[in-house]
């Protein structure tokens, strides 16, 4: 009783032995446990549910742990929720003991006779609810649904041997067999990736990247064109199962260098001059090079007229 607090331990001693013994019987089956609370604290907030914090269970998953804060704290106020829970426990214990046995002088010997009969079904009604294990078949579930999905969660290898094989769905039987009698049906991690490399090149996306992000309980590989940073694919693994977006519209069709793609721009445009069979670099308008190169022509023809002028005018002086 050293945990419980004044009140609790002055109305305990109030019982006789027959009222004790049904207070630490029905206390310990239903008390709560610090080191399940603590184990249940890994799976993201479910010592909550333990503890029937049900508001503060929904609240800790919306805001995801309130940003890993109060995960940290509840690492300190576990104990204290426990104790706090235990307590209430066995105030709701007491409350059901007066209820079944309440004061003699109070009642005439018929009444005690009905009340009996009334509590003695009233304590089998609150026993048998109590002894229900749902919430433990439940958290038990989840357990075993978590660590099942971490364990079978697909690795980067077998996430992009499926990028692989979709690519390969789309493309000629020949090319296929091709592939699997020089490289083999399941190609390692380099292989795979410069596969998948090959691909987003031959569709004009020459400088493409992967990022791989461990979700604990999925992984997901992101391909993205670092010119514009658009995602071109992305693949979730999930329980042995991989699902593949591609999210630009000319990589759906699975095309596997039959085209370029249009957004890939060339680095110089030539244009043909009339007279002489000679190509000058195409000249953007408005550009300060452009200009500053204009001005310095015009300079140079001013210069030639002025010396073509003064040739003619001393020709006309001789």
């Amino acid at each position: 009783m050293g945990n419980f607090s004044y009140l609790i331990q002055k109305k305990f001693r109030e019982l006789n032995s027959e009222q004790q013994r049904i207070f630490v019987s029905e206390f310990e089956r239903r008390k709560k446990s610090v080191g399940i609370s603590y184990l249940l604290w890994f799976l993201l907030g479910w010592h909550y549910a333990y503890l029937k914090k049900w508001g503060w269970l929904i609240l800790y998953i919306l805001t995801a742990g309130g940003f890993f804060i109060w995960a940290i704290i509840d690492l300190f106020r576990i104990p204290r929720m426990v104790e706090q829970y235990n307590n209430d426990l066995a105030l709701e214990v007491l409350r059901d003991i007066s209820i079944m046995f309440p004061d003699e002088g109070r009642n005439s010997g018929g009444n005690n006779v009905s009340k009996k009969a009334v509590n003695d079904l009233y304590i089998t009604q609150k026993m048998q609810s109590g002894e229900s294990y749902s919430f433990y078949i439940i958290v038990g579930i989840i357990i075993l649904f978590s660590v099942s999905a971490f364990f079978l969660k697909p690795n980067n290898t077998e996430m992009k041997n499926k990028i692989v094989d979709d690519i390969m769905a789309y493309q000629p039987q020949l090319f296929k067999s091709m592939k699997d009698f020089f490289a083999g049906e399941k190609l390692n991690e380099r292989q795979s990736q410069s596969f998948i490399t090959l691909f987003l090149s031959e569709n004009g996306y020459e400088n493409s990247k992967v990022y791989d992000e461990d979700l604990v309980l999925l992984r997901k590989l992101v391909y993205k064109d670092e010119n514009d940073k658009q995602n071109l694919i992305t693949a979730y693994g999930f329980f042995g199962y991989t699902k593949i977006i591609y999210e630009d519209e000319s990589l759906k069709g699975r095309r596997f260098g039959s085209y370029k793609n249009e957004r890939k721009t060339k680095p110089y445009e030539y244009s043909v001059i009339e007279s002489p069979n000679k190509y000058q670099k195409f000249e953007r308008l408005n550009s300060e090079e452009n200009q500053s190169q204009t001005k310095t022509r015009e300079k140079k023809v001013s210069q030639n007229s002025e010396v073509e002028n003064k040739q003619g005018d001393s020709i006309q002086i001789n």
